[in-house]
């Protein structure tokens, strides 16, 4: 939170094109890197520890668009760009 506060969401944090149609926040997580597989994603779903924007994600179907910011954990973080 306190990266993207202070503006560092351009900066140095991870960056992932996604399609305008956006993506699943699972496929997200994976392809930004933040976990090896889908099965790592949805466990840290049920855990709690995937937020969007914020906001906890409680469904492993969640689409994600441009513009979004993600956090793996607490000290994984990235942007969604178009």
């Amino acid at each position: 939170r306190k990266l993207f506060e202070e503006g560092a969401a351009g900066g140095s944090l991870p960056t992932l094109s996604v399609p305008a149609e956006g993506m699943t926040i699972v496929q997200a997580n994976v392809a930004i890197g933040f976990a090896a597989s889908n099965k790592e994603v949805k466990r840290k779903i049920e855990e709690g520890a995937i937020r969007l924007n914020d906001e906890k994600i409680s469904a492993a179907d969640f689409i994600v668009k441009p513009g979004d910011k993600i956090s793996f954990g607490a000290k994984k973080h990235g942007v969604l760009t178009l």
